[in-house]
């Protein structure tokens, strides 16, 4: 068949010709079963056979349609699928769900190679039911109001009501900001996620997406990118990020979708409501099931608490992750994001701190769960079962994952990006005259490596999670030159290492009562980031115009650096146990 008429550009069959291929293909799919002996589809009701005034109002669409994964792949799935879908056209009866009409318009717009249009638009049905496999039919009432003829599952028809009549109304919205959810009307908001959904190819699922795609859209997943997914899908609120977690997309966006395209519905509270509710339990999840700790935005922590948790309760082991979210949130103002240089499974692409970490779940800790590795202002505990994932930085060491070529050699990523974005390095000039010229001085010039101060992204945040972001941040836009930065984070080593051992001979001798101050002293002042800090900036700054310690500046010689001996001062830079001596107020960490 071939498009009647245009909608939006799309071309849209009507429904008399669609009926009429509904009861042919009806045919031919019976005959073809006959022929080549298949069994036939388990809990299939053929309505051509059913009696007069027969009510299948909230009746499952499995017990009508059959089952939606019976049969092999191939010509056998294919002819189920195409009774099912003749099943439900002669089902419904003229005039036709626009969800009936849509599917046939899929197939027209992207069709498939080797198999007709109905045969598309009814493995597009047969998605449908395969990702809602506990679905229901709705009376026509009600299902006219709606873009799917179908429940998610049973009990709904009180929410679908409201969410019907709320369609029909505008409303102001600023979707720019997270709302202020409202008590959700959908049972069971707090959710976990299902994750047989997002295992599966035809699950609508939100990831990185800018529109909002409901389940019975899986089929135009798979669209061209040129093709303009605004005439049929609701775009994403312009505050989701990608460092939530994954979750599925609001039940709400799949019965209303058409609805939801003008940003003034009224429709929009649910979705915001069924959003806010399934990423607080997808966080809550997170935790429990992968060990993993998201960071949230302060509006979306105020938002989980406007929602109330007492729907938690009706969750499985709801009391358990009630308690749970409420340590989550404490932990959250705590948790030292810009600090952790291990376990971290996603970074901030600007500030390069993190955004999600592996943690080990301690009910007997203060938050419910401790870092698997030690970091400052955190509690940890070692794992040593736990296999560490690859930094999101890369595991190449040069801030991006390792790409292998067509003949089999690894070269970084990172490398590429640098040659086509970053300047290449620099040469700087330094102009000098010889002492004791003449009128017509002698001039000598000398060229130095001149180079960015971090060498990748992942250097970057590894000296971010030691020093912190605010102080990394200005040296990102310096030049150095070259080998400077590995030189002064060696000496300022070093020279903590030098006041540590001073410290304890100091020691020496001493009764325990003198000995245990001066023990506690050179621990705490271990800890003074500040002061090495300190240490490392006057280094850096003070660089000299060759590599410290080495003739090659992409090689470092940490044995040259370590045999040099520490400027005077280092013993002046080490903070007394009451202060911070050696340091600005600058340079002080609370």
């Amino acid at each position: 068949m071939e498009a009647t008429h245009m909608v939006r550009g799309v071309g849209f069959v009507a429904d008399e010709p669609l009926i009429e291929a509904a009861r042919y293909n009806r045919r031919v799919a019976i005959r073809r079963v006959i022929e080549a002996s298949w069994p036939a589809i388990p809990s299939f009701r053929d309505v051509m056979q059913m009696p007069d005034g027969t009510n299948l109002d909230g009746t499952p669409v499995a017990a009508v349609h059959g089952d939606a994964d019976f049969g092999n792949q191939g010509a056998q799935r294919q002819t189920y699928e195409v009774l099912s879908f003749c099943n439900e056209l002669l089902r419904y009866e003229l005039p036709l769900h626009p969800y009936h009409r849509r599917l046939y318009a899929w197939a027209l717009a992207f069709p498939v190679g080797g198999l007709d249009t109905f045969v598309v638009a009814s493995n597009n049905f047969g998605r449908l039911r395969r990702v809602w496999p506990t679905a229901v039919i709705l009376p026509r009432s009600l299902a006219d109001r709606l873009d799917v003829p179908f429940a998610q599952e049973g009990g709904l028809e009180d929410y679908l009501e409201q969410l019907a009549n709320s369609a029909s109304s505008v409303r102001d919205w600023d979707h720019s900001l997270v709302s202020h959810p409202s008590p959700a009307a959908f049972p069971r908001p707090f959710r976990p996620p299902s994750y047989r959904l997002r295992l599966m190819a035809d699950s609508a699922v939100l990831e990185r997406r800018a529109y909002l795609a409901p389940a019975w859209a899986s089929g135009l997943t798979r669209a061209p990118m040129h093709f303009n997914l605004s005439r049929w899908l609701p775009k994403t609120p312009t505050w989701w990020v990608d460092n939530l977690p994954v979750i599925e997309t609001p039940f709400a966006v799949s019965y209303v979708a058409s609805a939801l395209l003008n940003d003034t519905n009224a429709a929009w509270s649910f979705v915001y409501d069924e959003l806010h509710s399934f990423v607080l339990a997808a966080w809550v999840y997170a935790l429990h099931h992968d060990g993993i700790f998201a960071r949230m935005s302060a509006e979306q922590l105020e938002a989980f608490n406007s929602l109330g948790t007492n729907g938690l309760e009706s969750e499985e082991d709801g009391d358990v992750r009630r308690d749970t979210f409420h340590k989550m949130c404490q932990a959250h103002h705590v948790f030292p994001w810009g600090d952790i240089t291990e376990g971290v499974r996603r970074r901030d692409a600007t500030t390069q701190e993190a955004r999600q970490v592996y943690v080990k779940v301690d009910e007997s800790s203060q938050y419910g769960f401790v870092l698997r590795h030690p970091c400052r202002g955190f509690e940890w505990k070692p794992d040593p079962g736990f296999v560490p994932p690859p930094d999101p930085a890369g595991p190449s060491g040069r801030g991006f994952p390792l790409v292998r070529r067509r003949g089999g050699e690894a070269s970084s990523a990172w490398r590429n990006r640098r040659r086509s974005r970053s300047p290449s390095p620099t040469r700087r000039v330094v102009a000098r005259r010889a002492e004791g010229s003449s009128s017509q001085a002698k001039r000598f010039v000398r060229t130095v490596a001149v180079e960015p101060t971090w060498a990748s992204a992942w250097a970057r945040g590894r000296v971010a999670g030691l020093f912190g972001e605010a102080r990394v941040a200005h040296f990102d836009d310096r030049h150095v030159p070259a080998g400077a930065v590995t030189g002064a984070l060696a000496v300022a080593w070093a020279n903590q290492l030098e006041s540590l051992k001073a410290v304890l001979r100091s020691a020496h001798g001493k009764p325990a009562s003198e000995a245990i101050p001066i023990f506690v002293r050179g621990i705490a002042s271990a800890g003074q980031v500040a002061a090495l800090f300190h240490t490392f900036a006057r280094e850096l700054a003070l660089a000299p115009e060759a590599p410290m310690g080495s003739d090659n500046p992409d090689r470092v010689d940490v044995e040259a650096l370590l045999a040099a001996d520490p400027p005077p001062e280092v013993v002046g830079d080490m903070p007394s146990p009451g202060g911070t001596a050696g340091m600005s107020s600058g340079d002080v960490r609370e």
